[in-house]
């Protein structure tokens, strides 16, 4: 009998397994050797705390301090504690399961039945008291738990992947914030002293009016570009407040307390030099990529648990427990009960296809997240060669204005010599000074254009990156 019912149970198997195509997961995607604007040969020089490129104590500060006290530092912790919980809770279906029960109960049966008739209009009345332990295990023959396990790993990568965005975006939004906060704050300083050169143009032509060398109109244009500028000041001004009270948001302080550290001498950094490495490192690096490989690989647990719905359950269940109808003897030998079942076997026959179809749906959800992800690295590609791009367009523009600015001061300088010997004019020496800020003013715009463009080029390569802590990682994961 027994060695009937194993050939039936390997036929069924057999025969189901026949009726289902193999799925097998597509390919990795084919990634270039190099990006567009970046040398292969040079590594990638992101540190995990991307921010520290710029040796900027202030940007330092600020970041590490959101990134302490935003609350949304905790919600991607939490979500990554959720993950955890939910592969325990997983890997917990893989071993038997023991439960104790305990139950008290009377009865009493009707006179009305044929029972009670049998009985003469009698009953049967009494109390029973009892006292089980039940124990089940459902056999992993075919993988269908370690898939929900492996399901559950997914998400918890999902929810890593959450967390990394949640940091990435956190800093990204104060570097941003920060840099425009220091242009208003560079501009309202050069607009100062423009703003001082056109006083003095208009008081110097204000002064030639009087003796007939200048014109009304020309005092009136003069105040024009005095107004201009003052205009100008007032919106550095606003922009400036905007982007702190902005950062006092991300750092979760009251707006009216918060001020980002000024010191006197500081300066505007250099455009960092960042090397992105190869593409293949943003597979593993970007969080939107990194969540976009974790859901396929959940796609992929989900297309093999609909397989297993074909082939039959097994599970192993008993009961072994007291029954009495008086307390005291409850755990006497003669109250014992119990149920042994070595074996309980679950065939699926007919379902009205309800298998093929949510078979068929999970390999369907597969291949359309394929084709997003494929889309998702070229978008990503795009994107680190287009910050690439943004940063050597701002470093060219600063090495041509500062040579424009050098020449335009030297101009400055040799008016100024020439109005010493009495062979121009101040409104020249003037004019040649504003020139010179003005010139100063676009260089201030082309070096945070490229501070800019250099925290989006962080953003798109998925920020810096611990390697120890990758490494450490991948074990674990391994070892999973």
């Amino acid at each position: 009998m027994n060695n009937r019912l194993s050939f039936l149970l390997g036929l069924a198997v057999l025969l189901q397994g026949c009726s289902i195509e193999p799925f097998v997961p597509a390919p990795d995607p084919e990634l270039p050797a190099s990006y567009r604007k970046a040398s292969p040969d040079a590594p990638n020089n992101v540190d995990v705390r991307w921010w520290r490129v710029y040796r900027d104590p202030a940007l330092d500060y600020l970041v590490e301090s959101v990134l302490e006290r935003n609350p949304y530092t905790q919600f991607g912790e939490l979500h990554v504690a959720e993950g955890h919980a939910g592969v325990l809770g997983a890997r917990a279906d893989l071993l038997p399961n023991l439960n104790f029960g305990a139950s008290r109960d009377e009865s009493h049966t009707s006179t009305t039945t044929p029972l009670g008739e049998l009985l003469q209009q009698g009953t049967i009345a009494g109390q029973s008291n009892r006292i089980t332990t039940n124990t089940s295990w459902q056999i992993d023959l075919w993988g269908r738990i370690a898939q929900s396990v492996e399901l559950a790993k997914a998400k918890l990568g999902v929810a890593e992947a959450t967390r990394r965005s949640v940091a990435l975006i956190l800093a990204r939004e104060v570097a941003v914030a920060y840099w425009q906060f220091r242009a208003a704050e560079a501009d309202y300083e050069l607009l100062k002293q423009i703003r001082a050169e056109r006083e003095e143009t208009v008081r110097l032509i204000g002064r030639r009016l009087d003796i007939g060398l200048n014109t009304e109109q020309d005092l009136l244009e003069a105040k024009v570009r005095l107004a201009r500028v003052e205009a100008e000041m007032h919106e550095a001004v606003v922009k400036r407040d905007m982007n702190e009270q902005e950062l006092a948001i991300l750092m979760v302080v009251d707006v009216k307390d918060f001020r980002v550290p000024s010191p006197p001498e500081y300066a505007l950094p250099d455009i960092p030099k960042v090397a992105p490495g190869l593409p293949a490192i943003i597979l593993s690096r970007r969080p939107d990529l990194m969540d976009s490989s974790e859901r396929l690989r959940a796609l992929i647990a989900q297309e093999r648990i609909a397989e297993t719905a074909f082939y039959p359950s097994i599970s192993l269940t008993s009961r072994y427990g007291f029954a009495s109808q008086d307390l005291s003897d409850i755990t006497d030998h003669a109250s014992r009960e119990f149920s042994f079942v070595p074996i309980s076997l679950s065939l699926p026959i007919f379902d009205a296809g309800r298998n093929r179809a949510n078979l068929e749906a999970a390999r369907l959800r597969y291949q359309q997240h394929v084709n997003v992800h494929k889309v998702n690295i070229l978008i990503a590609l795009r994107q680190v060669d287009d910050g690439l791009t943004q940063v050597q367009a701002a470093e060219e523009r600063l090495r041509i204005l500062g040579e424009a600015l050098e020449a335009s001061r030297r101009r400055a300088d040799v008016a100024e010599a020439r109005y010493a010997v009495g062979q121009n004019n101040y409104l020249e020496v003037n004019r040649a000074r504003a020139d010179a800020l003005s010139l100063q003013r676009k260089q201030v715009r082309s070096r945070i254009d490229g501070l800019m463009a250099t925290t989006m080029l962080m953003e798109a390569l998925g920020g810096g990156w611990n390697e120890s802590v990758e490494g450490k990682q991948q074990t674990v994961a391994k070892a999973d």
